[in-house]
């Protein structure tokens, strides 16, 4: 039995939401949204101004992104907000094509070599980079037919449910983090800016969802044309 593109999209948070708890097999994924996280820092940066010094990644699948000048609060807010359109970038660009997928593989390999380059100072970060590229590459290079779209799909879905999810780590009370230096700029409490980012998040998802529907719609209405009248 063929299961729909909607029960896939299912399929695909369940098993996020899995993978997420289970140890090693999960770390390559956490990594990723971890630097997805800290490019996002490091990008909105060079976009209001600044410059990135150095990014950190840690084994244990923490990271940190250190800059110089820009908007604190635009660099501050695009790290779980970037996550977030990077994860749904990456589903959607799968689903376009074939073709799309491993040009979009092959185009975050370049971005995570480029880092590796300009901004990884660290042996752990510089491991890390080479994996998460290695795996990319490695993928793209030999996995073949349909499925390495669906890979590709997968990863972009549990980066966006990472991403979801990650804000609800800043509950800590030690006032430390994106959170915290958003409060510290808007006067506003930490809790509003983790919602803010929660909200998105789901939005996001639910805007991808939505996108199923209408190609779905846009499908039968096709068949329909299409078919012959008795």
């Amino acid at each position: 039995m063929k299961i729909s593109e909607k029960g896939l999209f299912i399929v695909y948070i369940i098993g996020a939401i899995i993978l997420s708890r289970l140890p090693y097999v999960s770390v390559p994924f956490n990594w990723l949204e971890t630097y997805f996280h800290e490019i996002s820092h490091g990008l909105a940066a060079l976009a209001t101004g600044g410059h990135v010094e150095r990014i950190e990644l840690y084994l244990s699948g923490g990271g940190k992104c250190f800059t110089v000048g820009g908007h604190y609060g635009v660099i501050a807010f695009a790290g779980y907000a970037g996550a977030i359109l990077w994860g749904a970038a990456i589903y959607l660009g799968a689903r376009a094509s074939g073709a799309s997928s491993r040009w979009l593989a092959f185009a975050i390999t370049g971005l995570m070599v480029i880092s590796g380059v300009l901004w990884a100072r660290d042996l752990s970060t510089i491991l890390i980079l080479i994996i998460l590229a290695g795996i990319l590459y490695v993928s793209f290079r030999y996995v073949l037919g349909g499925v390495f779209p669906r890979i590709m799909e997968f990863t972009g879905i549990y980066v966006l449910i990472s991403a979801v999810h990650s804000p609800l780590n800043l509950i800590d009370g030690r006032h430390r983090g994106d959170g915290a230096t958003l409060s510290d700029l808007t006067y506003l409490p930490e809790f509003i800016w983790i919602a803010i980012w929660i909200v998105f998040g789901v939005g996001a998802l639910y805007g991808v969802w939505r996108r199923h529907e209408k190609q779905e719609a846009m499908t039968e209405h096709l068949a329909k044309v299409v078919t012959p009248k008795h």
